[in-house]
């Protein structure tokens, strides 16, 4: 169980020490889904609990690289409070449940599996994405050296 666990933990790491851009990923562990995106040094990470097939709950975590972003963001959460409960600050980190109505929405009857499958595409889309605009910016870059 620790395993998983500490290869998040050390992926974390890597990703917010090399500020990378932009990192996503997602893991089935046990009965949840993982879902991670790093972004200007703030650490989204999404966790959907099942129970079988069936969505059960879901939590939110937020990492900010500071505690004005962080306290910004739990005022924002609050505004929002008809999609959360238990909306917590803690330091630079801002934690909620979805509510019962959310998270139904972001989930509505996919298994785990699908769930994971439904992040991966995203995922690769946004790789492409960031490929397509690298590429153009590489291109742009060679224009300029002749």
């Amino acid at each position: 169980m620790d395993e998983p666990m500490r290869q998040e933990r050390e992926f974390m790491d890597k990703a917010i020490h090399y500020r990378s851009p932009d990192v996503q990923r997602v893991d089935v562990i046990d009965s949840t889904v993982v879902y991670t995106h790093i972004f200007d040094g703030v650490v989204d990470v999404k966790t959907y609990t099942f129970d079988g097939d069936v969505c059960v709950g879901a939590e939110r975590v937020y990492t900010f690289p500071t505690q004005m972003s962080a306290l910004r963001h739990y005022r924002d959460a609050i505004e929002k409070a008809e999609l959360y409960d238990n909306i917590e600050l803690f330091n630079n980190q801002v934690k909620y449940k979805l509510k019962e109505g959310q998270h139904k929405v972001e989930t509505k009857g996919l298994t785990k599996e699908q769930m994971k499958a439904k992040f991966d595409k995203q995922i690769d889309k946004a790789k492409a994405d960031m490929k397509k605009c690298e590429d153009k910016m590489e291109k742009h870059h060679h224009k300029d050296k002749k």
